[in-house]
């Protein structure tokens, strides 16, 4: 997993966007529609996002490590099934981001 996937990660789902992922969605979206640099970030981010989902190559522990235990999750498969939702939330047309399993 690259840098920009884990930074991705880490600010989704860790304290700094955790409660306002709408933020981050907007930023993502403006800049995926605007060619330049900053879509070039967006994209590596949302292909090595997918990658991840794709690969489920990313443990519990380190999940835990990258978003500092803000959100946990029982097994893996809970895990993968709230990220792919989330993808379609951050890169896709889904209009929220899924809830929680410990909601």
């Amino acid at each position: 997993m690259d840098a920009r996937t884990k930074k991705f990660i880490g600010s989704a789902f860790g304290p700094d966007y955790v409660n306002e992922p709408e933020v981050l969605k907007e930023g993502i979206q403006r800049s995926l529609a605007d060619p330049g640099p900053f879509s070039k970030a967006s994209e590596a981010q949302r292909d090595g996002f997918a990658e991840v989902i794709r690969t489920r190559g990313l443990s519990l522990a380190e999940w835990e490590d990258l978003t500092e235990g803000v959100l946990s999750f029982s097994g893996e498969d809970d895990l993968y099934a709230y990220l792919e939702k989330a993808y379609d939330y951050f890169f896709g047309d889904a209009a929220e981001l899924p809830p929680h399993p410990g909601d």
